[in-house]
């Protein structure tokens, strides 16, 4: 299955691929970036759409939440040129989800870890070896099952599925691992036996045949994930804020255990995503928060719920941008973590219709007196056809973007500036269908 890099940098658009999918790519109703108006309007003369992809240039900080139907995928390339693949899934979407799955992107030809492997490529054609990969938490839409994929590989001990992070894994090598158990997995839960022993099979054989680094995750740990090509050129850090229900609370290396403060919550909290690994990225003055699937109820000894999300908001404070939690899912994105986060722009991963709830979209958008004041910008890159539909007549939908695609945020100028594209993901081409900006970094700070 493996193919060659070069192979697939020079196939064509293939627009006809997704013909059967045209209607979820119908021009988005607002926000409008040409309108004046409209406080996500562009402001740059060259706006960039329907031109192919910028890409990265030294200075810059990618993020790309790649679209494939089939889970969470991000890849960041530093401004040094330091590259981290954090999560890349795969699932069976439509035979859990049904008329409720995302359609999958460009097509069901490939599972997703090789779109996403195709995708790094067209980035950066001469990469190798990916610096980091994370693994936020061990469910399958964030790392790829154990019983679904590409298939089973032959040959390598020990064995393990072609899927997600260990799919991309055939085409590039990486360098330091980090997931939230690491090295003594001593608090499993029963839902994803079978996801984590994948993974860590897969880890295991890069670690013997290709010389995988992996690292214990320290909670509170700044720049442990770090430039390693230029470390001391930029203004550029990673503060390591959450694991395992394990927060940093602000000062040198304080933290606070959320399952020992009832350890009951040990045994029936079974959610891996309470375990999610959280990071807060700064450069220069932009910020973006990226907590995995972050959320979910842990209690204290008399039963009264601890807003453990909220708790993680206060920690990380204002930012541009947030990764939002839990794919906007009805149980995260409460109001305490997102008036604490503050952020300018809001990017969810959607692979299901269950994906950005109306609660969450109302939280995201709030700019009453229950809220923070200022504009903003809920960027899913993904909007089931049903789930548009329901939105209709809502009082954010102006702020709500909505177009499948791949949703890339750059910051530029030392950390400046910042913008949102939109790329086609009907195709291979990276054409910009949609971009918003360039914004002021840290205004939502400054205001």
């Amino acid at each position: 299955m493996k193919i060659g890099r070069r192979e697939f940098l020079t196939t064509s658009a293939g627009a006809a691929l997704y013909a059967s999918v045209g209607v979820l790519f119908a021009a988005p109703d607002c926000p409008n970036p040409n309108d004046p108006n409209d406080p996500n309007a562009i402001t740059d003369p060259d706006h960039e759409i329907g031109k192919p992809y910028v890409g990265w240039s030294e200075g810059d900080f990618d993020v790309h939440f790649i679209y494939t139907g089939a889970g969470e995928n991000c890849f960041h390339i530093f401004p040094d040129g330091t590259t981290c693949l954090v999560d890349c899934g795969d699932l069976d979407v439509k035979g859990t989800r049904g008329a409720r799955a995302c359609e999958p992107a460009p097509d069901e030809s490939r599972r997703p870890g090789e779109w996403v492997a195709r995708y790094i490529a067209r980035l950066l054609p001469k990469l190798d070896k990916i610096d980091y990969v994370v693994a936020s938490h061990f469910h399958s839409d964030h790392i790829g099952s154990g019983n679904y994929g590409a298939g089973i590989t032959c040959g390598r001990s020990p064995d393990y599925q072609l899927s997600g992070i260990a799919q991309v894994g055939d085409f590039y090598n990486f360098g330091t691992a980090f997931d939230r158990g690491y090295p003594n997995y001593d608090r499993p839960t029963e839902w994803a036996p079978g996801e984590r022993d994948n993974l860590l099979k897969f880890f295991a054989f890069k670690e013997q045949t290709a010389g995988l680094n992996r690292e214990e995750f320290v909670v509170g740990a700044l720049d442990q994930i770090k430039s390693v090509h230029a470390p001391d050129k930029y203004d550029f850090h990673i503060r390591n804020v959450c694991k395992n229900g394990v927060l940093w609370l602000g000062k040198d290396g304080e933290t606070l255990d959320y399952f020992e403060t009832w350890p009951e919550n040990k045994t029936k909290n079974k959610n891996e995503n309470t375990r999610s690994i959280v990071t807060v990225t700064q450069y220069g003055d932009f910020r973006l928060y990226s907590g995995g699937d972050a959320s979910g109820v842990l209690l204290d000894e008399s039963g009264a719920d601890l807003d453990f999300e909220g708790a993680i908001g206060r920690v990380v404070g204002p930012v541009d941008v947030c990764k939002t939690n839990h794919h906007s899912f009805s149980d995260a994105m409460r109001l305490s973590f997102v008036n604490a986060v503050r952020a300018r722009a809001f990017v969810t991963c959607v692979w299901c219709e269950g994906h950005l709830r109306e609660n969450t979209a109302a939280a995201m958008a709030d700019d009453s007196a229950s809220g923070y004041p200022g504009p903003r910008l809920i960027c899913p890159n993904g909007t089931h056809p049903d789930w548009a539909k329901a939105a209709e007549g809502k009082p954010w939908r102006d702020k709500l973007v909505e177009r499948v695609g791949h949703v890339v945020v750059k910051a530029y100028d030392g950390g400046k500036k910042y913008k949102i594209y939109y790329l086609t993901a009907k195709d291979e081409s990276m054409t910009v269908d949609l971009v918003f900006g360039p914004f002021d970094a840290g205004a939502n700070r400054r205001a």
